[in-house]
């Protein structure tokens, strides 16, 4: 099972810690394969951030608003039931002050924010 979600993660493999593997700008495509495929679950989170269901659900708002969104988090593969969670959204593209509004009462309460002309982040210790 280790082997299957190295491999769904792909490139996007940053760094292996003593009992995770963190990953950065998975496509909500992949996160949605990911769900499908049985890795994580749609209420599983990390500490206060939103859980795996919410940023897909966000991502899907994203994508009808012509932007992207790309996830970055943790997966822990040496459980009997791997688990990947979320920790952190980045958007691209958002040309609408309205949608930006959107994004922080999202991600409100994150540990981290940036706002700017280039790109909205937030990320969750």
């Amino acid at each position: 099972m280790v082997q299957r979600i190295e491999e769904r993660l792909g490139t996007a493999i940053i760094e292996y810690t003593p009992n995770a593997i963190k990953f950065q700008g998975l496509s909500l495509e992949t996160l949605q394969q990911i769900i499908a495929e049985e890795y994580t679950q749609l209420s599983a989170h990390f500490n206060a951030a939103p859980s795996v269901g919410s940023f897909i659900e966000f991502g899907q708002r994203c994508q009808r608003n012509g932007v992207t969104a790309t996830f970055d988090g943790i997966a822990f593969p040496d459980k009997k039931s791997p688990n990947l969670v979320v920790d952190s959204i980045t958007v691209i593209g958002v040309k609408d002050l309205d949608f930006a509004g959107e994004f922080v009462r999202f991600v409100w309460g994150c540990d981290e924010m940036e706002i700017s002309s280039q790109k909205l982040y937030a990320w969750w210790d």
